[in-house]
């Protein structure tokens, strides 16, 4: 397959910007996709654009077989980001999931010696040596129960879990992403060169505020921490105060402290 058609599959770019200055690329959650940034794509600012990383299993992609490890994703996902940001130093922004797979990509842009990321953005996510086993194997929990781990999260949408049709078609894929959560694990001198910037919300029963301060471990860079009002998907509504969070990231990979 092409390097052209390797792209194509694995990063969506909604909103073309080609003399934009900074480049942001986001990372879904488990069980999400590609779409699920379209909206902010549109919000952001003429000045960045977004691109976003489509795992298998979803969308343009339903029909691959889904990645059961991080690991694996990680470095299918750097080899073609890498081609395609050419010598662009991008921000990498992961939300729940995605932040470890961007975590993962980024030590591997950074190894492999080109232009690597400016900033790393962990939203909603333990640090990568602070993670617990998600309790019973993906592959042994019954369907519904799969697909309520992740609609109490809020970020998928209720009204799969009412058609048949489309839980036959999503579960794979959301199987697959518990599996490579479950199975992941980092020591803690797994580190990234490019400084990290926390986003934690105050009601996230997932992440607690007090433990995201531990992405420091994992930087030698600095973490910085930014604390939101909200749940686990405290980002659904695009927030103004997170919005120019984010975008002041982009431009920067610094912005000041916020933990309250």
């Amino acid at each position: 397959m092409s390097v052209d058609n390797a792209t194509s599959r694995w990063i969506r770019c909604f909103h073309p910007k080609p003399g934009a200055a900074h480049t942001l690329v986001c990372f879904p959650h488990a069980g999400g996709s590609a779409s699920y940034y379209h909206g902010l794509s549109a919000a952001l600012g003429p000045d960045i654009e977004m691109l976003v990383i489509q795992y298998p299993g979803r969308e343009n992609r339903l029909f691959e077989e889904p990645v059961a490890s991080v690991e694996a994703l990680a470095d299918a996902v750097a080899e073609v980001l890498g081609a395609r940001l050419g010598d662009r130093r991008p921000v990498l922004f992961g939300h729940s999931m995605g932040a470890i797979v961007a975590f993962e990509v980024a030590r591997r842009l950074e190894r492999a010696g080109g232009p690597a990321p400016r900033g790393l953005v962990a939203s909603a996510c333990s640090a990568p040596s602070n993670r617990s086993p998600l309790g019973v194997p993906a592959d042994e929990e019954p369907d519904g129960a799969v697909l309520a781990r992740i609609m109490d999260l809020g970020g998928t949408a209720r009204d799969v879990g009412e058609h048949a049709e489309l839980i036959e078609l999503v579960l794979p894929a959301i199987r697959a992403d518990l599996a490579a959560l479950d199975s992941y694990r980092a020591p803690k001198d797994a580190v990234v060169g490019c400084p990290v910037t926390v986003f934690v919300a105050d009601q996230d029963l997932e992440v607690p505020v007090s433990e995201a301060g531990l992405w420091e471990l994992h930087t030698s860079a600095g973490a910085r921490v930014h604390l939101f009002e909200g749940d686990h998907f405290y980002l659904g509504s695009q927030p103004q105060a997170f919005l120019d969070l984010l975008q002041e990231t982009a431009r920067t990979s610094r912005p000041e402290n916020s933990l309250a």
